[in-house]
């Protein structure tokens, strides 16, 4: 089986996404992207600052997780 390419950008999309969504885990962003949990790993280790923020409130998350999310589901679709 042919392994994907991504390109750069959506690689550090994905790892924003990450970076930006308080309590969500590797497995449950990787799976969301459809990509191998490993797969977000490494580009954790590559692309990631190591921070994770902290916004998003019981009001709702942060818009621009939101933008981001969008943006990549935008990407895998077409």
């Amino acid at each position: 089986m042919p392994s994907k390419t991504y390109t750069e950008e959506f690689k550090r999309d994905a790892v924003a996404l990450y970076e930006n969504s308080p309590g969500a885990s590797i497995q449950t962003i990787a799976a969301d992207l459809g990509i191998n949990r490993a797969t977000l790993h490494n580009w954790l280790k590559k692309y990631g600052t190591g921070a994770r923020t902290k916004t998003g409130t019981a009001e709702g998350p942060d818009p621009r997780m939101v933008d981001t999310e969008d943006l990549i589901r935008k990407q895998i679709s077409g």
